[in-house]
Parts: C-alpha cells; structure tokens; sequence
C-alpha cells in the first residue's frame, strides 16, 4: 500500500537516545552501552527548523503507520534538514515535517510518500519540477523528523541539508551536502559525503567514511574504523578495532586506538597519535610534522629529508 500526505509541520528539535560513553585506555579500549540523558556534543548537532533559511509558504506534512514485521527503513530525501530517531518501545513509524517554498504552488508537490516492499519500509520525499522555471528566486524544501522502532536499520539517500540520527541499527547514509550527526548506532555505519563536517559519537560495530571536504570527528567505535577524506581535519578517539586513515590535507589527531593505526597517505597537515595497541604506520607523508606516543608495536613513519 502506498501512502502520499499533505499536512502540517512542527518545530522540531533534536532528541538523542543513548549514547556509548567510553572507557578508554592506552591499550585497551572498549565501548559500552549507557544510559544517559544527554549526548556529547549534543548542542553542536541541535536542530531546528525555525533557524533554517526564510519561508514565504508552509504548510505541514506528516505520516505514520504501524512497525508490524518491518526491519529496516529505505529513505529518500531531497533538500531539506532531516532527523531519523530510533525511539524505545515505539510500534509505528512516524514522519512529521514542514514544507516550505518560495511560492504557494511548489506546496502542492512538497509531499512524502511510503510503500512496505518486503520488510522495508520505503519512504521518499518529493519536490518541484523546476524544468520550464521563469521565475526568479526559488527555493523548496522539506524539513523532516522520523521516528523508528529503536534499533531499526536503514539507508538514507539524501540531497542537501543537515542530517542527525541517532539510536539505529546498521545504518548507511549517502549525501550530497550539510552537516552530518550520528550517534548511538548499534551495528555499522557507513557514510559517503560529498561535502560538510561529519561526526560521529558511538558505534558498536565498524566505520566507513568517504568524505568529500569538511572536518571529521568520531568517538567511540566498537571494530575497526576506515576515512578516506579529501580535505578538512580528521580526529578520532575510542576505537577498539584498526583505524585506517586517507587525507589529502588537513590535520590528523588519534587518540585510544585498541589496534593499529595506519596512514594510508596525508598530502598536508600535521599528524598526531596518542595510545595505541597495535602498530603505528605512515606509508605516505607530504609535508607537516608527525608526532606520536604510548604505541605498543612497531613505529613505521616515513623519513623526513635532513633527518
């Protein structure tokens, strides 16, 4: 069955679940389950509608329907801030959002639509045809707020806009641009992005990023950890598996790695690594200084000239 809706939009602000808090050592790192009423960071990665560029025309929008047998939520959004939650207890899927646009006719097709294929919920976003646009300003978008069953695995393809999620299941998100927020994921996670800051707080399994440009942060990972970043400082602390590491430029900060670390390249920017349980290597280095300390095994960096 497939459902389309036109309705009404609320302010919304960010709720994070549970996150992982860490407790780290040097040489033994590991990531636990927690209950706590607020996140790390949690006022950085805020978001809410009413600090979103102007809108001229709104209107609201929302869906639901009932958990029953499904598994996972397929989703795909356009412009637009969006929030996945994963709430305890929660038997339905939830959407509410405000659609907002520089003209009154672009509200007509500012709708979301869902179908269940298999055990997936499939969800999409719509928006404007701007072929044969005359106009001049234009803008459309749909800022949104989803609530899952907590632990509920997902995909998100996303056009522009920020992006929080918290408390699901393995989960993958491809995005085009704006800030992404993860936390509490209780499987893997992986992201690629085009461009915008990307952070990332508690993970039970592995990480995989490819990131185009803007700084990446991430904290508290249960396996191994994978970047391969364009450009924009990357730091990572609390990772109980392998972290391995691609940069072109920006700085690189490592701190709490329970495995090796390894430096695939850095074309530009310092690198710094504290506490780690495995081996150290830089197999390619540009410019910058390379400093390190609390490393269990082997030491392998390239030899700078002069040295």
């Amino acid at each position: 069955m497939k459902a389309v809706i036109a309705l009404s939009g609320m302010a919304g602000l960010l709720i994070f679940g549970p996150p992982f808090i860490k407790a780290r050592s040097h040489h033994n790192v590991s990531v636990i389950v927690h209950e706590a009423a607020h996140v790390h960071k949690v006022d950085h990665a805020q978001v809410t509608w009413d600090h979103q560029s102007d809108c001229k025309f709104e209107a609201d929008r929302s869906l639901s329907a009932p958990a029953g047998s499904m598994r996972a939520l397929d989703l795909k959004a356009g412009a637009g801030s969006l929030e996945v939650v994963g709430v305890e207890g929660l038997g339905e899927v939830r959407a509410t959002g405000r659609a907002c646009a520089s003209h009154e006719e672009f509200l007509d097709d500012l709708q979301i639509t869902s179908e269940m294929v298999g055990s997936t919920m499939v969800m999409e976003t719509h928006h404007p045809d701007w072929s044969g646009w005359r106009g001049g300003n234009r803008y459309a978008r749909l800022d949104l707020r989803i609530e899952v069953p907590a632990g509920m695995a997902a995909e998100i393809l996303d056009g522009s806009g920020e992006i929080a999620v918290s408390d699901l299941g393995s989960l993958l998100i491809q995005d085009g641009s704006g800030e992404i927020v993860a936390t509490g994921i209780r499987g893997d996670l992986a992201i690629q992005d085009g461009s915008g800051e990307v952070e990332v707080y508690g993970v039970s399994g592995s990480v995989k990023v490819e990131d185009g440009s803007g700084e990446i942060l991430v904290e508290g990972v249960g396996a191994d950890l994978e970047i391969h970043d364009s450009s924009g400082d990357l730091e990572v602390r609390g990772v109980n598996g392998s972290v391995t590491l691609a940069d072109s430029s920006g700085e690189i900060e490592v701190e709490d790695v329970g495995a090796s670390v390894i430096v695939l390249g850095d074309s530009s920017g310092d690198i710094s690594v504290d506490g780690v349980g495995g081996d150290f290597i830089v197999r390619g280095d540009g410019s910058g200084g390379i400093r390190y300390e609390n490393v269990s095994g082997t030491v392998d960096i390239p030899k700078k000239k002069g040295r």
